[in-house]
């Protein structure tokens, strides 16, 4: 059904009606970001390198901030953060004060990223089009 709406009231019941929507797509965008973090995190743990599997089972994610229009969520290495970098990019391998050689870099956390960056705008768009 119509609704009758006087012109004074147009501008009115426009706003109301955008804001409404703003809201709508607000709310599907921040399930979308859970849901991509998640997904993230999967990712990450299937490729990282397990020798006692503590680093892997280590990704975590948690919502740093929320509130009606934002959210951010963090993805992080509870177990072993400070070998995040060193698996990821590779470092120098040092015994007894000597550098004995390099050890290569294994990447598992810029796929999942680059993965998670381009589901997340797909998903933006389908939200945004409803």
């Amino acid at each position: 059904m119509s609704k009758k709406i006087r012109p004074e009231e147009l501008a009115v019941s426009i706003a109301a009606e955008l804001s409404q929507y703003s809201q709508e797509v607000t709310n599907q965008i921040k399930q979308d970001v859970q849901e991509v973090a998640k997904e993230c995190v999967k990712d990450i743990k299937s490729g990282a390198p397990k020798k006692s599997g503590k680093y892997r089972r280590g990704w975590k994610m948690k919502v740093v901030f929320e509130n009606a229009e934002d959210i951010r969520i963090k993805i992080y290495n509870s177990a072993k953060p400070q070998l995040a970098h060193l698996l990821e990019f590779g470092h120098d391998l040092v015994k007894r004060k000597r550098k004995v050689g390099y050890v290569d870099g294994i990447s598992h956390i810029y796929p999942a990223e680059q993965k998670a960056s381009k589901s997340l705008e797909k998903k933006a768009k389908v939200a945004v089009k409803r």
